[in-house]
């Protein structure tokens, strides 16, 4: 059903995404930085879901205050009420910034679609607390309350499609999580030294599992091949120095041990031991 709502303002979604990838790129480098800290690859995991956290329970405890005052004539509760909306009013622009930076680098389709309609219903939502806490600093309270009690059923409504975008689409999770491959006690073969050409990313099957080779003489490189941040293959990626950019939304780590260097991707890729032994290249693991 919610897909089927979104369907019709692919476009608009599609030309936001667009927009915000064309304004990071704008910015160069200091644009890279400024996503690493918006996606929250520094923080291990998506920093927009920590921040919507203080959304929801700030407006919860704002509407928990007011509707004492109004229902039970709880006096005194005017402040502090407008203090924990204020909080959660600011938290919402933090969510906004936060979601359009993630939101450039979802899928086409249905989860692009959805995320986007999350999106702008969560942005009016906080539009409803702002006209709420704009009252209540002009002493009007009585007044503050509906535009609360809207933008707090709004943004429900908006955290519930979010939910719904994670679950269903596996959105912003570590793609990884539940699929760490093949494990290896022991160094295991896995490919001909000779089939892994010299400083090219090289996909090989290791079980049933597709593993990245990075070879540079007698030193090899293992990461898994399936991109942490949305599943893309790090073979076909860019190779610069120590690290492997993901060709789908430019996510890159350290080949050494998978370490995020730059996002959105904000779990660490899989790694392995690898060695060479005779004319075989050997992996162990993958490191925990």
């Amino acid at each position: 059903m919610l897909e089927r709502w979104a369907r019709p303002l692919a476009g608009v979604w599609n030309g936001a995404a667009s927009v915000m990838s064309g304004f990071y790129r704008l910015l160069g480098t200091p644009g890279k930085l400024l996503q690493d800290l918006l996606n929250g690859s520094w923080l291990g995991h998506s920093l927009h879901a920590v921040i919507v956290d203080v959304v929801v329970g700030g407006a919860t405890a704002a509407l928990l205050l007011d509707v004492l005052r109004v229902f039970f004539n709880v006096e005194g509760l005017e402040t502090a009420t407008t203090w924990v909306l204020g909080l959660a009013w600011v938290a919402g622009i933090g969510a906004i910034l936060t979601g359009l930076t993630d939101f450039k680098d979802t899928g086409t389709g249905d989860e692009r679609n959805v995320t986007g309609l999350h999106g702008l219903i969560n942005i009016v939502g906080n539009g409803g607390f702002f006209l709420s806490l704009m009252q209540r600093l002009s002493g009007n309270h009585d007044g503050a309350f509906w535009p609360l009690v809207i933008g707090y059923l709004i943004i429900s409504l908006g955290a519930f499609i979010g939910g719904h975008v994670v679950f269903k689409f596996g959105y912003m999770i570590n793609h990884n999580a539940f699929a760490k491959g093949k494990r290896a006690k022991e160094f295991t073969p896995v490919v001909a030294v000779a089939a892994v050409p010299e400083g090219t990313p090289t996909k090989v099957i290791f079980g049933t599992t597709a593993v990245m080779l990075v070879r540079r003489g007698d030193l090899v490189h293992a990461l898994k091949e399936t991109c942490s941040h949305a599943g893309g293959p790090l073979s076909e990626g860019e190779l610069k120095g120590d690290t492997i950019t993901c060709p789908w939304h430019q996510s890159t780590f350290r080949l050494a041990d998978g370490s995020v260097v730059h996002g959105p991707a904000g779990s660490r890729q899989v790694s392995y031991r690898a060695r060479i032994n005779g004319d075989q290249v050997e992996l162990q693991g993958p490191h925990d």
